[in-house]
């Protein structure tokens, strides 16, 4: 079994999901592309044995081009359309692979999503036989697309499941004093709308008698215009492991993106029994948030987010605590496995 994995920027938990794969299919090859490392988020991967990752550079496309060919993939993964490169690569390659598009664009009916639905036909059904999406915003893009609802699958982007797993089962077993913490892990780039998050919870923090604390984590364009408040840390990007110990001790995670096609970072969240305020425009809420776990609020609105902030801080130990085990189980609506399961099932379709 050969995979051939075009990816855009990777993240922790791809390789975790990779990790997971390899594990449970031992015989497997995998060669993954990438983009270079991005300088915002400086991830230090431990890539696990068992397969080749290539770094993507165009100047070097010749090269990858002929790794690719001779590796005679029979899936091909292929993360989006922006890269004219990988869709040369992936309708050049013949040989009976089964090809996959990737995406986590959600449906809004602009005029580039119709033309591109209109073209599909010519283009994206020609090269892709099947769409793997994380959710159901994106799952009626793939419709729109003409894709086959069976050729559809999702849960596209699963956490580091075996890595947050025990954060949230720990949690839950050892219940105790309520961890006054808020914790926001996103870049400080204008699409995440931070300046929100933090003038809602300075508000609700002082006027319920700032007995909470926010941690952030993250860097980006923005961070230098960071507010700076006493009850606020802003605690720069972090690896997953450096993380760990922050997400055992916080109580609450909060994303007020204004534009989110998913978060990934929300199921670690939530399978780390943290519950969840999420803005209207997080994809993955459709998956992870429901009223039993958490909130959600209109994208941009600082007096929707700091009444749900201060609702929160005068909330009981028991009522945070039965909100902390509804995101727990809420999260394990999707593992790893499950990616593996997907990735199997297209390698086995007829």
């Amino acid at each position: 079994m050969r995979v051939l994995i075009l990816y855009t920027e990777l993240a922790g938990y791809v390789i975790g999901n990779i990790r997971r794969f390899l594990q449970l299919n031992p015989q497997a090859e995998l060669l993954l592309v990438h983009y270079p490392v991005n300088a915002e988020a400086p991830f230090n991967f431990d890539f696990p044995s068992g397969f080749k990752s290539v770094v993507y550079n165009i100047n070097d496309a010749q090269n990858i081009q002929k790794e690719i060919f001779e590796f005679k993939p029979e899936v091909v993964l292929c993360s989006g359309w922006s890269n004219k490169q990988y869709i040369n690569w992936v309708k050049q390659l013949n040989g009976g692979a089964k090809k996959v598009i990737c995406f986590d664009n959600q449906w809004k009916g602009n005029i580039k999503q119709k033309i591109l639905s209109l073209m599909a036909p010519f283009t994206f059904l020609k090269m892709f036989q099947y769409a793997w999406v994380p959710g159901l915003p994106q799952k009626e893009y793939a419709l729109k697309l003409g894709f086959k609802p069976a050729n559809i699958h999702l849960g596209l982007y699963p956490a580091d499941t075996e890595l947050f797993i025990p954060i949230g089962k720990e949690k839950l077993a050892s219940k105790g004093a309520y961890p006054r913490v808020m914790i926001s892990v996103a870049r400080y780039i204008p699409q995440k709308d931070l300046p929100t998050l933090w003038e809602a919870f300075i508000n609700a923090n002082s006027s319920t008698g700032n007995k909470w604390v926010l941690n952030c984590f993250g860097f980006g364009e923005l961070y230098e215009q960071r507010v700076q408040n006493e009850y606020i840390h802003h605690l720069g990007f972090k690896q997953p492991s450096e993380l760990e110990p922050y997400v055992k001790s916080a109580g609450v995670y909060v994303l007020p993106s204004t534009y989110e096609p998913w978060g990934v970072a929300v199921h670690e969240m939530a399978l780390s029994a943290l519950p969840l305020v999420l803005s209207d425009k997080v994809g993955a809420s459709t998956m992870f948030l429901s009223s039993d776990n958490g909130f959600s609020f209109n994208a941009g609105n600082k007096h929707q987010l700091t009444t749900i902030l201060k609702n929160l801080m005068e909330m009981s130990d028991e009522s945070l605590w039965e909100m902390a085990e509804s995101s727990y189980k809420n999260g394990l609506k999707l593992k790893s496995d499950d990616w593996s399961d997907t990735l199997l099932k297209i390698y086995n379709d007829k």
